[in-house]
């Protein structure tokens, strides 16, 4: 009797089991399994939506879109008997043979019935063609979709960036983000940063299936929905003045507001053209790197860096004095300033207006590569900025421990001289002494940035961008404002003279930096000195001197801003600053 108890209630736990999955199945998971069945009846035909638009900070277009027309089979649609002809045709209105052709449709082929794409960019006299002839052409399809147009070549084009289809490689991790293969992926610059909001949403057309997967009907046609528009903190004017005064120099220019550490403009050269082909593009010297974001000794320019550790640290003074001759011994080495027959006696802010090696090779040998270190560090040198652009390098700023674990020797007083002036181990970037120099002009360190807002098509600000503060300028105010009348000087009377600009007071700074082959040459400013708006960082590679091709580029951004974007007055001064002669430097003098 209680083994037929047990049976019978087996049962019951095993049909009540089934109701309860039936139950389940019936009216709980109805909706899941309703669209999972849909789905398996049913493809989408992509129709890519358009990216959003790009604007300068003013409202001028930098990127917009254009319609492109492609050329692609629905394998669904297209009859077996009728393949050959199809194939016959379509080779003779694109002028190319049926055979590769045939060869792309077969290598595109895939199990989900999407169609597949047979050429692109066509042009309107295929297209008209190609209308006309619809009815010879069944499962022929012509897609107009939206593709960048680029209005003015290469300018900006690494902050701009550009986009490419999803490769096999990316589909993994981007699966799960809606991307199918075939669609479009910002690639670099905001284009890659701010893919998710530029991208917008891919329609199509649903086409019904049976259970062999055979196309019966258009089921819904989804109209794919615009990307948001960026508004970039740009001045496309500016920039395209920075383009232009580089001109074909291999280098960077960086323009940013030091109060907000919104980026005006930034220019890398050689460039690329973003709507080329890749193989129309020469790659013969990286057109796709970013120098802007890229490492490089900084020479001279490092020496604002050095003195700050010095007067902070209370290793010099700004009283202390000491003679220059040309050259600094240290030991049985004899290192070299770049004024062979020596500054004579000058003091350390002196130093810095002439740039004097001597003075830096002595401070480096005081300070060490760790104290260095340290303030390099609190300027922002050996990390990145934090700029929303992809490929930014961290630079790198040594310490003794790096060498004596990396290269298995010690820290000798001779790296710290070379140190002390920017050379031996040190990699700065434009963008690093950018934000660098805009410290010094305003005392606090902000993290730069290139998108101001993303709005969408109805106006509405989906994200604004806020300056953000990262630290105080690492010094006492007193020995801050020393270090910006001496960078004053260096523009008014010392090594920066070729920068100047009447009307438009700059304080700024040169440097060389050795390099096998010849010298790389940086130039870097801010202007007003009174109450400062940009900072100009300008680096030549192979330029040879601070003072000569860097300074000149510098000196045409800053007239520019001068002449168009700065709206107080300022007293014009008459005179010419000292070291020229009739607007030109002496020959003798080269820092």
């Amino acid at each position: 009797m209680t083994r037929n108890r047990f049976f019978l209630a087996g049962i019951l736990v095993i049909v009540l089991i089934f109701v309860f999955q039936l139950i389940k199945l019936q009216l709980v998971q109805t909706p899941a399994y309703r669209k999972l069945a849909e789905e398996n009846a049913a493809r989408l035909h992509p129709l890519i939506a358009p990216r959003g638009i790009i604007y300068d900070r003013t409202g001028k277009v930098l990127l917009k879109n254009r319609p492109s027309f492609s050329l692609y089979i629905l394998p669904h649609f297209l009859p077996l008997d009728q393949k050959d002809k199809v194939f016959y045709r379509l080779a003779d209105i694109l002028h190319q043979s049926k055979e590769s052709l045939e060869r792309i449709y077969r290598e595109n082929k895939n199990p989900q019935f999407e169609g597949i794409r047979i050429a692109t960019e066509l042009p309107a006299s295929m297209v008209t063609r190609l209308e006309e002839e619809r009815v010879y052409l069944p499962g022929v399809e012509v897609i107009c979709s939206p593709m960048r147009s680029y209005a003015y070549g290469s300018a900006a084009a690494h902050v701009l960036g550009y986009i490419g289809e999803v490769e096999p490689g990316e589909l993994e991790a981007l699966r799960e983000k809606g991307y199918r293969l075939g669609d479009l992926l910002g690639k670099d610059g905001v284009e890659k940063v701010y893919d998710k909001y530029l991208r917008g949403i891919t329609g199509g057309k649903k086409i019904e299936v049976d259970a062999l997967g055979r196309s019966t009907r258009i089921k819904e046609t989804l109209e794919p929905t615009p990307g948001y528009d960026l508004k970039l903190t740009l001045d496309l004017d500016l920039q395209l003045i920075a383009e232009e005064a580089l001109q074909d120099w291999e280098g960077a220019v960086v323009v940013l507001n030091p109060k907000t550490g919104e980026i005006l403009a930034m220019v890398s050269h050689p460039a690329f053209h973003p709507g080329k082909k890749w193989e129309e593009i020469d790659q013969t010297n990286h057109p796709f790197m970013n120098r802007a974001l890229s490492p490089y000794p900084p020479g001279s320019i490092f020496k604002v860096v050095t003195l700050s550790a010095a007067l902070q640290k209370s290793i010099t003074n700004p009283k202390e004095f000491i003679t220059c001759y040309g050259s600094y011994r240290l030991g049985t080495r004899v290192a070299d300033c770049w004024l062979s027959r020596g500054h004579g006696r000058l003091d350390p802010i002196e130093g810095l207006v002439w740039s004097c090696d001597v003075m830096f090779y002595e401070l480096g040998k005081r300070l060490g590569p760790d104290v260095m270190n340290d303030f390099a560090k609190q300027y922002g040198l050996g990390d990145r900025t934090g700029i929303d652009l992809p490929q930014e390098k961290r630079g790198f700023i040594p310490t003794s421990r790096w060498k004596e674990e990396t290269q298995k020797e010690p820290w000798y007083e001779g790296d710290s001289i070379n140190m002390g002036i920017g050379q031996g181990f040190v990699q700065v970037t434009p963008l690093q002494m950018a934000v660098v120099f805009a410290t010094l002009a305003t005392g606090r360190r902000m993290t730069p940035y290139v998108v101001k807002e993303v709005v969408d098509k109805k106006g509405q600000v989906l994200y604004a961008a806020e300056s953000k503060e990262v630290a105080l300028a690492p010094i006492n105010p007193e020995y801050l404002f020393l270090i910006r009348k001496a960078l004053e000087d260096v523009v008014w009377r010392g090594t920066g003279v070729a920068a100047y600009v009447p009307g438009f007071p700059a304080a700024g700074k040169t440097g060389t930096a050795e390099n096998p082959g010849l010298p790389h040459a940086w130039f870097m400013c801010y202007a007003p000195t009174d109450d400062p708006e940009i900072v100009v960082v300008t680096f030549v590679a192979h330029g040879e001197h601070g003072d000569r091709t860097p300074a000149y580029v510098t000196r045409d951004i800053l007239k520019w801003y001068k002449e168009n974007r700065f709206t107080r007055k300022l007293e014009e001064v008459e005179r010419e600053p000292q070291y020229m002669l009739h607007g030109k430097i002496k020959e003798w003098y080269r820092p």
